[in-house]
């Protein structure tokens, strides 16, 4: 029986800064994003493209490009170690073991040369003292967990033999393979068409609570971030600005961005959205994020903001909120000024 959710944070980032040098000068990726994950829950990233995202997920397990990339400050905390300061050898024991990684495109992820069989049990030996008969039989026993029918005539089968869907199957089983009490899962259905991601969502969902793991779920898909977690971290530009409850956070958002961000999208199936929102054109969020080479004074999202507010001209801090909602908005702060006695 697995352990019950806690809301001691499992994963702890403070404070985290990333940079990368490029020909045209320093892009300040992430600039003081903070944000847990508590054990037994999962926890979204949410956010377009080039928000900062992945690099996020990148510097949690220092997987960023050692030719341009750093971090410039901050910490990453999982159960106690600071993984920042650890040295490599031991990040290799977290990363996979303890931290289990998905990625966005698994026929990129896998090796082609090599049968997936093969690849699962190494997974295992490399973290586990097992001989090569007990990792494969530990294969034979995830491809079953993740849902291949007759798993033992697949295991050695090519990953260019099976569907897209088959092949992420076999990332989660990896990833799974250790029984990590983290599972970071980085756009892990974006390739794949609504019918295969919807399954494979479930999967995991059902596999996150089956295992009480933790669960950083990076996505665009806000419906699957509605199903699939109870936290939400929105980020614009390399900041966070707004987290709380995923209910809260998609049905009532607080910070402009998040507001425009979920008018844009495909309307989300629930019991309390209007069917005809569908008939409806969907608006577009006005002007570009900005270049974060040369970073705006003020809020980052003044400039495409409808409801900018001279308090914005200065760049607001996160706000509490109540009830767990935190967000990064002149308006908040203007109200929370407005509030105090």
């Amino acid at each position: 029986m697995t352990a019950p959710p806690s809301d001691r944070p499992l994963l702890s980032v403070e404070d985290l800064a990333v940079s990368f040098d490029t020909d045209g000068g320093t892009l300040r990726a992430l600039d003081g994003v903070s944000f847990d994950v508590p054990a037994g829950r999962a926890v979204a990233l949410v956010g377009e493209s080039g928000s900062g995202k992945s690099v996020t997920a990148q510097a949690i397990l220092r997987i960023l490009p050692e030719s341009n990339a750093r971090i410039d400050r901050g910490r990453v905390t999982f159960a106690g170690t600071d993984l920042l300061t650890l040295p490599e050898r031991a990040m290799r024991r977290v990363r996979g073991g303890r931290i289990g990684i998905v990625f966005q495109e698994p026929l990129s992820s896998l090796n082609p040369v090599y049968p997936v069989g093969f690849q699962i049990a190494e997974a295992v030996r490399l973290h586990r003292d097992v001989s090569r008969s007990q990792a494969r039989a530990r294969a034979v026993e995830l491809l079953r967990k993740v849902g291949f029918p007759s798993p033992e005539e697949r295991l050695d089968a090519y990953p260019h033999e099976l569907s897209g869907g088959m092949r992420q199957r076999v990332m989660i089983a990896i990833a799974l393979a250790c029984d990590p009490a983290l599972l970071v899962a980085d756009e892990p259905t974006s390739a794949l068409d609504a019918t295969v991601a919807a399954q494979l969502l479930a999967l995991l969902d059902e596999l996150r609570r089956e295992r009480g793991m933790s669960l950083l779920f990076i996505s665009h898909d806000l419906d699957a971030i509605g199903h699939l977690c109870d936290e939400v971290v929105v980020l614009y530009a390399g900041q966070v600005v707004e987290t709380g409850h995923a209910a809260r956070v998609l049905d009532a958002p607080r910070h402009p961005y998040t507001r425009a961000r979920l008018a844009s999208a495909p309307p989300r199936i629930s019991p309390g959205r209007r069917a005809d929102r569908a008939a409806r054109r969907l608006p577009t969020i006005e002007g570009s994020p900005p270049d974060l080479r040369t970073v705006p004074v003020g809020c980052r999202f003044r400039a495409r903001c409808p409801d900018a507010v001279a308090a914005c001209i200065d760049a607001p801090p996160m706000v509490d909120l109540g009830d767990g909602a935190r967000s990064r908005c002149g308006l908040a702060v203007a109200a929370d000024a407005r509030a105090a006695p």
